[in-house]
Parts: C-alpha cells; structure tokens; sequence
C-alpha cells in the first residue's frame, strides 16, 4: 500500500515554504525550537527535515552560529538531480502547460525492458506516450514503461495521457521515491522532430531513468526529450574528498 507522505516530507515542505514567503535577517532561520513551534511539529523531525535540506544545499549550518538559507539555491530554476512534474515544471518556467497524446499500448516486454524493470520474458508492459506543450509549442516528449502487474484497480486510458505519478498512486498504490538517471547528448530523428515540431538534427537533451520505490524495487522506465531553448537544467556537485 502506498504509504502517506512522511511527517519530515511535510515538514521539509514548510520549511521551504517559510524560505519562500518569509524574509529572515542575514538569511539566518529561527532556532530549532521556534522553527519546532512554526510547523507544528517535533524538534527531532524539524532537526531531520533541516539535515535533508542541508544535503540538499537549500541550508547552510554554521556550528555554534546557526542555520542559515543558500542564497544561491534559490534562484536555481530547474535541478537535475530533483524529479519533476512536466506540467508543474513549465508552469515554474513561466508557460501554461497542456498536453499531446500520442499513443498508449499494453503489450510483451522487451530484453531491454525485462532488465531495467526486473521483468520476467512473459510479463506485459504498459506503454504511455505523451508530447508536453509549453503555451502552445511542443517542448517535451515522454515515454513511459510500466509493469502492467504493478496495476491493482481497474483504470481509464485516459489516466495515462499524461504525468504517471497519480497513476502509480491511485491505480498501482505505490510512488516513485528516486529515480537513476543517465543524460545523453541526442538529435531529434524524423519521428521525434515532428512530434515536438523541430528540425531534424536538432540537439535535444535526452534523459533515460528507471524510478524505484520504497523497496528499491524499480517501477517505471521513462525516456524523455527536452528541447533546450526551454529549459536550462542545473545539478548541484559537492566535492566528496577532503581535497
């Protein structure tokens, strides 16, 4: 069964809204205790949610000083290493978002697909293919896999013509918690061309990504084509040696 959001998650999601309404002198957040009191919460899960933020990079802490926001990080628009909604993210980018339906199949698994999903060769994959639009203009193409035995309430086709993630938890009862992915330098072939109405051989950034749940057992395999006049993706990198 599809567990709730997290007491942290929705901490963590209060915080950045405070971050985002609030202004705080030197950028400094209130102490764990008035942060604790704010939310509604304890100030162990405050403490948790402020350790995931600092991994993160949202927050900085100053042993001995206090806890202070990452200017930088927030005018950071799209992040590679965070899992968006197509539609929520070019609503961030300032477009109104709608959708293009291309195709949906349920049919065999491929090898391919068998050893990214864990699948068995007579296991059947449902496929969902959708253009995402950004006022108007095509800026988005998406494929999605998923197992059909992760289904375990009858559905309408069109529950997959779009975003999969209320799929996964209202149909499958289980969510997307990380996602593996490996971006790759591409140009648009004819068919992906006509489908977001571009040349063809025009470079487009390419991510193919197999998401997990909470067992670490992978659910959905997607491949997704951006156009890059769009959308500007940044990854935060921290040094890992003592160097």
């Amino acid at each position: 069964m599809q567990r709730a959001s997290s007491k942290v998650e929705q901490i963590i999601a209060q915080i950045r809204s405070l971050i985002g309404t609030q202004s705080f002198e030197g950028g400094r957040l209130p102490s764990e205790p008035s942060l604790a009191e704010m939310v509604g919460a304890s100030r162990a899960t405050v403490r948790q949610a402020l350790a995931e933020l600092e991994v993160e990079g949202l927050l900085i802490r100053k042993h001995g000083v206090g806890t202070f926001v990452n200017e930088r990080m927030l005018n950071i628009g799209q992040r590679l290493d965070e899992v968006w909604d197509f539609l929520e993210m070019i609503e961030v980018a300032g477009h109104t978002p709608s959708i293009e339906h291309h195709f949906l199949t349920l049919g065999p698994t491929t090898h391919e697909l068998a050893e990214k999903l864990g699948l068995q060769p007579e296991d059947e994959v449902i496929t969902t293919a959708n253009v995402f639009l950004a006022d108007d203009v095509p800026v988005i193409y998406c494929i999605d896999y998923l197992p059909s035995r992760l289904v375990k309430q009858a559905y309408r086709e069109e529950e997959l013509q779009g975003p999969v993630y209320s799929f996964l938890t209202n149909r499958c009862e289980t969510r997307i918690e990380y996602c593996i992915a490996e971006l790759l330098p591409v140009v648009a072939s004819d068919e992906i061309a006509r489908l977001l109405r571009c040349d063809v051989g025009v470079p487009l950034q390419y991510v193919k990504e197999v998401g997990y749940d909470a067992r670490d057992e992978p659910i959905i395999y997607s491949e997704e084509y951006y156009l890059p006049e769009i959308f500007n993706f940044t990854i935060v990198r921290k040094l890992t040696s003592g160097r």
